[in-house]
């Protein structure tokens, strides 16, 4: 069973992302072994570990595609600085984890998907999870710009499942690169992978702006709204210590 068996599009959408105990179960589960992973990275990094995995310049740049920059105009639009930064971040950290995995990707979905992959978390609704609203709305939207439907599911689907525990494992899924690079962003998994010079870089161009503070009261409210969300999950398994103690200085 993959790590959206009983996560898929069909029970987000009528759900609005609620877990039942099934899944909840589930979900505690997964998160289990993705902790001991978390510490090592953190271990890792402070005795100084110097991965290998980097993009060069010409990957620091976004695809040269008409549907590339009208995501990124979309996300300028409606995202505040700090989270927009965020997904810039989410986007070169993922794509350097697959270029060290040696996991193709199709670049221009996954930067639709990373630069967008956070469009509803700052506004959170009652018992309606980000993830799920913010898949609604990019599947409208791409779905004005003419996109074809095979693309805008991809994508929606990946923005929905990104915070579905265990999905990072796949790095040539949608949901599970966006949340591999959401994960070293957040709480710096995987950082011992990757080149430090390179990630100071990334975090210079594309700035935190008080991140960590943010996004764990950002999290706290979402948790809050929604109680019985794959947020809410990630919140009592220790969400904000990891963000608090991630090696990076806010």
């Amino acid at each position: 069973m993959g790590a959206q068996d009983g996560f898929d599009w069909n029970w987000a959408s009528s759900t609005g992302g609620r877990l039942d105990r099934r899944q909840l179960s589930k979900l505690l589960i997964a998160a289990a072994t993705l902790v001991p992973g978390a510490f090592s990275s953190h271990a890792l990094t402070f005795l100084g570990k110097q991965g290998p995995a980097a993009l060069d310049d010409l990957e620091m740049r976004i695809p040269d595609t008409a549907l590339a920059k009208e995501a990124e105009w979309e996300a300028r639009k409606k995202l505040s600085p700090w989270v927009l930064e965020h997904s810039y971040r989410v986007y070169y950290f993922g794509k350097a984890l697959a270029k060290l995995d040696r996991v193709p990707i199709d670049e221009e979905l996954h930067f639709t998907t990373a630069i967008l992959h956070d469009i509803e978390f700052e506004h959170p609704v009652r018992e309606q999870c980000f993830a799920v609203r913010g898949a609604e709305e990019v599947e409208q939207f791409l779905t004005g710009l003419g996109v074809s439907r095979d693309k805008v599911v991809l994508v929606r689907n990946g923005i929905s499942g990104h915070i579905t525990f265990g999905v990072e494992k796949d790095l040539s899924d949608l949901a599970g690169i966006v949340s591999a690079g959401c994960e070293t962003d957040l709480g710096g998994t995987r950082i011992d992978d990757m080149n430090r010079q390179w990630v100071d870089g990334v975090v210079a161009n594309h700035p935190r702006l008080d991140f960590k503070r943010k996004v764990i009261e950002a999290v706290r409210l979402e948790s809050e709204y929604v109680p019985d969300g794959r947020t809410a999950v990630m919140r009592q398994m220790g969400f904000e210590m990891g963000v608090t103690s991630a090696p990076f200085a806010e």
